[in-house]
This record gives structure tokens, C-alpha cells and sequence, in this order.
């Protein structure tokens, strides 16, 4: 019987080295022939795995995706990139349409700009190339903390290399997310700095971020940024997402609670009232959060790919059925 262990070698040899079955078949003294059946067999035994990703989004559906989201739920635009099989490829077509989507979309004027954190905003801002933006102002929305050790949480590092793909002025954040206590936390709002901040934050033309989907696998949580009793609060009331970590259900419900005392994070009112905010997320796990932040009238763009909004539509549609 053939061993997975050789099955193996063989399709690392074509697949990943990209060498020739004629070589293959030379180096382990058998036909070329045979080389195709390893191949097969391993495909078979779950060794290799093959995806076909469509390039190209439809657009009868899309239309379709548009008009009802807009006529429901008032949502402005919705941007589609095709759908794909691995959350790497998943992310790299977000994150191409999303670039695309902002740079053709909003030009060179004066303009202030939010970014968020977390992985998606942090592969995004890779993908601006030869892109002036030169009269923009670009700023994280929330604090940083040296309690997360996730590259994805950079605040800084975000913004900066945004800014440097933009030709950009970054304006950089050095307060802490979460401040030690209410007293300490009332002192810093009385800075000049804070008050700044407050200021550009107050006046935003565009916000780019994503939304959070996991509490148990959030880094607030598993790195104590934030207290384990929120995350149980949170469980309580079927909190299934976060937009720059304002927490809702699934019908779109904000909640409120008492450590946003102690934050430097942009308020809800300040994520409102900006006139366009952006948000990019996509995947399976992500779909009952996008379901709450479309409830909640939450975004003016949504940015996903084709496999997610289908089943978001689907959910949507099941429903008023039901009614």
C-alpha cells in the first residue's frame, strides 16, 4: 500500500517546488505515469486540496445585494470582492477591493481619516501603492496598550504605514487604551493633547475599520486589557460583534458600560456622525456580526466578498419570510 508519507513528497515536489512529473518520476525510479496516480491518490486522501476562487464578482447579484440592503436597511453602498476558499486568499481580495474601492472614490482634498486595528486593517493598509494623498490627516481611533503583544493591535504602526503609502501626515497616538482609574482618566481629558484629539476625532471626514466577532478569542480579553467580567457580561447579552469596540447584538443593539470612563477611543456619537464610514470585514465567522452592523445602520460602505453577503442576504430574506 502506498504511504501517505511518500504521497506526501510527491505533492510538495509538484505543487509547492513546481517541479515536473518527468523529474518527480526520475528521482524516485518510476513512470511518469505513476506520478499522476500519487498525485490523484493524494487528492484523495485529503493530503492535497484544490480551490477555484471566480475572479470576478457577479454583478446581476450584486445589484440584487445592493438594492435590498439600501431599500431595508439604508445602507449607502455595498462593495463586493469575489469570494475564496482560504481566509489568506479571503483577505487579500478584501483588501485589494477595499484599496481600490478608497482610492478611486475619495481624491487628493484635505481630508481627516480614522483607522481602526485588527488583523484586517492591518494587512489593508499594505495594499495602497502609488496613491497620493498628500493633504490627508491620518489617526488611529483608540489608545494603544503594551499589554497587547498582537502585531495586529499596533495602533501606530497602522497609521504609519498607511501614511507612508499615502504620502500621508500620520498623527500618532501615545495615550493609553485603557487609563488606570476614573481620576487619572479625568486628568488627561484636561490636556491640550486630549483635547486636540478630540477635536480632529470631532471632525472626521472618513473612517476605515473592520468589526470584531469573537469575544473568547479577542486579545482585550485573553490579555486582560480589559476585565474577564465584561467578556461574561457580554455572553449575557449575546453581544455578537464590535465596530472600534463599541459591542451590539445581532438586531443591532448598542450597549454601554463603565470602563468607557476610563478609554481613549472614539465615542459612538463621533463614529456616527463622520460622514463616511468605511467597513471591511468578510468570512463566515463574520456574518453575524455584519448582520448586527447592517441592522444598526452601522456603516455607510460595507465592503465583503460574494460567499458572505449571500448568507448574510439569505438570513435577511428567511426572516421577513417568516414575518
Amino acid at each position: 500500500m502506498i504511504n501517505d508519507e511518500l504521497l506526501y513528497d510527491v505533492a510538495y515536489a509538484y505543487y509547492i517546488k513546481g517541479k515536473l512529473q518527468k523529474e518527480i518520476a526520475e528521482e524516485y525510479g518510476v513512470s511518469r505515469v505513476q506520478i499522476g496516480k500519487y498525485l490523484k491518490r493524494a487528492q484523495e486522501r485529503g493530503i492535497v486540496k484544490i480551490s477555484v476562487d471566480k475572479p470576478n464578482v457577479d454583478i446581476k447579484n450584486l445589484n440584487t445585494y445592493q438594492k435590498f440592503f439600501s431599500e431595508n436597511f439604508g445602507l449607502k453602498k455595498l462593495v463586493l470582492s469575489p469570494g475564496a476558499n482560504t481566509k489568506e486568499r479571503l483577505l487579500s481580495n478584501l483588501c485589494r477591493t477595499a484599496s481600490k474601492y478608497i482610492a478611486n472614490n475619495f481624491d487628493s482634498r484635505e481630508m481627516k481619516v480614522g483607522i481602526g486595528w485588527g488583523e484586517t486593517l492591518f494587512n489593508l493598509v499594505n495594499y495602497f501603492e502609488g496613491i497620493n494623498r498628500s493633504n490627508w490627516l491620518i489617526t488611529p481611533l483608540s489608545g494603544g496598550t503594551s499589554k497587547l503583544s498582537d502585531k495586529f493591535f499596533n495602533v501606530n504602526y497602522i497609521i504609519q504605514v498607511l501614511s507612508g503609502a499615502l504620502k500621508a501626515k500620520p498623527i500618532p497616538m501615545y495615550f493609553s487604551f485603557i487609563l488606570k482609574d476614573r481620576k487619572i482618566a479625568e486628568e488627561i481629558k484636561k490636556t491640550n493633547e486630549y483635547l486636540e484629539l478630540q477635536k480632529l476625532w470631532d471632525n472626521l471626514d472618513i473612517i476605515i475599520s473592520s468589526v470584531g466577532y469573537s469575544l473568547s478569542r479577542s486579545p482585550l480579553f485573553r490579555q486582560n486589557v480589559l476585565d474577564g467580567s465584561y467578556s461574561d457580561k457580554l455572553e449575557e447579552l449575546k453581544v455578537v460583534g464590535d465596530i472600534l469596540t463599541h459591542y451590539y447584538d445581532i438586531n443591532g443593539k448598542m450597549f454601554n458600560f463603565d470602563f468607557k470612563e476610563r478609554w481613549v477611543n472614539l465615542s459612538l456619537e463621533q463614529y456616527l456622525k463622520t460622514p463616511n464610514k468605511i467597513v471591511v470585514a468578510g468570512g463566515h465567522h463574520k456574518v453575524d456580526s455584519i448582520i448586527g452592523l447592517i441592522k444598526g445602520n452601522f456603516c455607510d460602505c460595507l465592503i465583503t466578498d460574494e460567499k458572505t453577503i449571500k448568507f448574510v442576504y439569505e438570513y435577511f430574506k428567511e426572516a421577513k419570510e417568516e414575518v
